[in-house]
């Protein structure tokens, strides 16, 4: 059962093909392949901006440790300061002084402001002390000074016989410090 044709219907059926494929050619070329463009291009900026989310989120994360370790650090700066403050403040030093003198039971004698010795990153100052007490009471109260927040040291100490009480005078230099920054 082969269908026949007529020469009409042959050439409708030809013209149709044509068309078909004249109209597919254009849909693919104006239609079809722009818009698979646009897709491909819209889904690369997508994938660029999911990037910078996760890098933006990395970075969230990562800003809140270093706001962390930002605090810590402040911190350890200010208990450093305590330590070898950026100013001379011959008042506290000597207000600490005074306070472990009546603590410790020794009486200073003298104290005055002496050279100050620069170095790389702080000052050396010097004061010249004398303190008189029982030897005991001398020994706490140089310990208490090595205890104390602020950094001293003293060198070019003294030490004479006691007197008959039991007391003695010590000549020393306290040395405190300051720092350059």
């Amino acid at each position: 059962m082969a269908m026949q044709l007529s020469k009409q219907q042959q050439q409708y059926l030809g013209a149709g093909a044509v068309l078909f494929v004249v109209f597919s050619v254009v849909y693919v070329k104006f239609f079809w392949l722009p818009i698979a463009q646009a897709k491909s291009e819209a889904n690369e900026k997508i994938e660029q901006i999911e990037a910078k989310i996760v890098k933006a989120k990395q970075q969230a994360a990562r800003l809140e440790r270093l706001q962390a370790e930002i605090s810590s650090l402040n911190e350890r700066a200010a208990e450093a300061e305590k330590r070898l403050p950026k100013t001379k403040s011959v008042p506290d030093i000597l207000l600490a002084i005074s306070s472990l003198a009546q603590k410790n039971r020794v009486t200073i004698q003298s104290f005055s402001p002496g050279p100050m010795k620069s170095q790389t990153y702080f000052v050396e100052l010097a004061y010249p002390l004398s303190i008189r007490g029982s030897y005991h009471n001398i020994g706490r109260f140089l310990a208490a000074l090595s205890l104390e927040e602020r950094i001293f040291n003293v060198s070019n100490i003294n030490y004479p016989a006691a007197d008959p009480v039991g007391d003695m005078t010590v000549t020393f230099t306290l040395l405190s410090y300051q720092y350059k920054g």
